[in-house]
């Protein structure tokens, strides 16, 4: 998707997408959305623990939401939820209208997440090829804005979006950690 397809302006609606602790099968899922600095609504759903529904789960979220076609970009904490649910970005980017933004603490390495796939499905017998495809058909931007690494798939002027992608995925991983465990627990 070339990065004029989807115009981010200043003051744009955030969804930020963070999951909760893995204590079963599924893990709950918050999306935060807001702009401009204030929150304007939460939205959630349940994600599959090293499934493939990450991406089907994100766009009901929101497709189902009074947020609906008003969203212009979804941060997540990497490309992946939930274990191994590796997210489509492309797939989010076109039947949502909205830019994905990565965001990671760490340098995001996709030969990193290609190893671990391998190693879950010669445990598990799963096929888990469809998300390798995934990965290594993705072609990201990599840039570090304040110590965070974000990976997007075109143009975003990451100095007017970020710093709220940023805080708004904080929020939301908060909210995730505190309703599955009773107390929010780490940070982005």
């Amino acid at each position: 998707m070339s990065g004029a397809a989807i115009g981010i302006k200043t003051g744009a609606r955030i969804l930020a997408v963070a999951c909760g602790p893995i204590r079963g099968r599924t893990v709950l899922t918050i999306g935060v959305v807001g702009r401009r600095g204030a929150v304007e609504g939460v939205l959630s759903s349940r994600i599959s623990v090293d499934g493939t529904d990450a991406t089907r789960k994100i766009i009901g979220m929101l497709s189902g939401s009074r947020f609906s076609g008003q969203v212009r970009l979804i941060a997540v904490n990497g490309v992946a939820l939930a274990g191994l649910n590796v997210i489509d970005v492309n797939k989010l980017e076109r039947e949502l209208g909205a830019r994905v933004l990565i965001l990671t603490r760490g340098r995001p390495i996709t030969s990193h997440l290609v190893r671990a796939l391998a190693a879950f499905s010669k445990r598990s017998g799963r096929d888990v090829s469809g998300r390798i495809a995934l990965l290594r058909g993705a072609h990201f931007v990599t840039f570090m804005v304040n110590g965070v690494y974000v990976q997007s798939s075109g143009s975003v002027h990451p100095k007017s979006t970020t710093g709220s992608a940023r805080e708004l995925l904080r929020l939301a991983r908060m909210i995730a950690s505190g309703v599955s465990s009773g107390e929010s627990t780490g940070r982005m």
